[in-house]
């Protein structure tokens, strides 16, 4: 009887002992977490994919070290005795490391896509900029300062579109901005040469001259030649009516009134011909020379250098005519106003020694120099005028 007794005891307790030892698996606890560590690691390979270690610095940091702690913890249970592992802990520390992974990838897709929404809105504007300074040296002769610039932004702008196509948003959109700062002073320089052409005076003055001198012609029958540098026309009035007019190129710093010699700006001014060179007696083909520096010249030349706007070598310039080998399309003379050839053999015939010729900015009605100051303008008054 009490042999029974004892073996009862035994089994009970062999009983005791096998359940205790079956709860760590069948509860799950010695089951490495497979599933949780590929979730874990795909969240991982995502974040990378999203260069979150670029765009999510901080971010990516916590989620690699989360799944390190993780990857450790899973470790020490995998060199544990069977029944003894317990990954309970490296299950949940996984989790979390697939959650930080997940949000340092949301993190990156957002930060890099606002990097890439202000890049492409530094380029736009960089681009709309580069292109007025563009108009601007197409419009007028930029000095070597002005071209400088011009190429500096232009290189900017190039650099920001190479490393846009990089993906370093941040870095394009300030190579951007730099165009655009090249590009904006540029604009002015241009602009403040070209707004004398918009000043009230100054058009009204021109238009005074010009009346005068079709006015003389209307008056007198004979012909007369008026030039609008802005337009860059040469206007032939006889009796005081238009009869032709050509397209005239003018010297390559069109925008400025002559002073000295060797700034390669076209006089403004009345003066008469003086001269009319056929061909084998000019440098050009035919030419027709004016009475350049008047009395008027002179003393304008004396007031600058007198009150230092002169440097100490300038001197008074000469030599102005209006010749032929123009057509080029562009200003391109040292001061001197050329037509191409059929217009300056024209020219010839309807024109003689004596014959006044005035040379004026504008008219005030519009030109190139006056467009270029009012887009200039624009951006600063907050509208376009149509």
């Amino acid at each position: 009887m009490r042999r029974s007794w004892v073996l009862a005891g035994l089994a009970l307790v062999s009983l005791g002992f096998c359940a205790a030892a079956s709860y760590p698996v069948l509860s799950g606890r010695t089951e490495p977490p497979r599933f949780t560590l590929d979730s874990a690691g795909r969240a991982l390979a995502e974040a990378r994919r999203a260069r979150a270690d670029r765009w999510a610095r901080d971010a990516m940091f916590a989620a690699e070290s989360a799944m390190r702690v993780a990857l450790t913890e899973q470790r020490r249970q995998e060199v544990r005795f069977f029944l003894l592992r317990d990954f309970s802990t490296a299950r949940a520390s996984l989790s979390v490391a697939e959650d930080k992974a997940r949000k340092a990838s949301a993190e990156a897709v957002l930060r890099r896509d606002d990097s890439r929404a202000a890049a492409d809105a530094a380029m736009t504007r960089a681009g709309e900029e580069l292109g007025r300074a563009e108009d601007c040296a197409d419009a007028m002769h930029l000095g070597v300062f002005g071209r400088a610039l011009l190429q500096k932004a232009k290189i900017a702008y190039t650099e920001s579109k190479i490393l846009y196509g990089a993906g370093e948003y941040p870095t394009a959109a300030d190579r951007a901005e730099t165009a655009r700062t090249h590009a904006l002073r540029v604009g002015d320089e241009a602009a403040s040469a070209a707004a004398r052409f918009t000043d009230a005076r100054m058009v009204a003055t021109w238009k005074h001259m010009a009346d005068d001198t079709v006015a003389w012609s209307r008056e007198t029958g004979s012909p007369a030649v008026v030039v609008y540098k802005e337009n860059h026309r040469l206007t032939v009035f006889q009796g005081g009516r238009p009869v032709r007019s050509y397209a005239v190129e003018l010297g390559y710093n069109s925008t400025r009134d002559k002073i000295h010699s060797g700034d390669a700006a076209t006089p403004e001014g009345r003066y008469r011909i003086t001269a009319k060179k056929g061909q084998g007696n000019s440098t050009y083909y035919k030419a027709l020379l004016l009475n350049y520096p008047n009395e008027e010249d002179r003393a304008q030349f004396e007031r600058a250098r007198r009150g230092g706007q002169l440097p100490r070598w300038a001197r008074m310039g000469g030599l102005i005519e209006i010749h032929g080998d123009g057509g080029r399309g562009k200003d391109w003379t040292k001061g001197c106003l050329a037509l191409a050839n059929p217009d300056i053999d024209d020219l010839f015939k309807r024109v003689g020694v004596g014959t006044p010729v005035t040379i004026v900015g504008g008219d005030g009605n519009g030109g190139a120099y006056t467009e270029l100051v009012r887009r200039h303008r624009a951006p600063l008054n907050g509208t376009v005028s149509q």
